[in-house]
């Protein structure tokens, strides 16, 4: 199991860049890609821990159930 990264376009598209295994490293790679200068607006990085980089993805794409008013952590 890794730390997949992937980029996550205006129009919800997921693209696949790669796969890191150490936590640290796949944080400072997205932080990276998110302070670029070259950065479309509405684009952003997104890293996934998972088996293989289909299965991240299906997790990214999962819809969540929003948390209900009141719940604290």
């Amino acid at each position: 199991m890794g730390y997949h990264i992937f980029e996550i376009n205006p129009f919800k598209q997921l693209t696949y860049l790669q796969s890191v295994a150490d936590y640290r490293e796949a944080k400072q790679t997205v932080r990276n890609l998110r302070t670029a200068p070259e950065l479309v607006t509405g684009t952003t990085y997104r890293m996934m821990f998972a088996t293989d980089p289909a299965q991240a993805e299906r997790l990214l794409k999962e819809k969540r159930e929003p948390r209900p008013m009141g719940e604290h952590d």
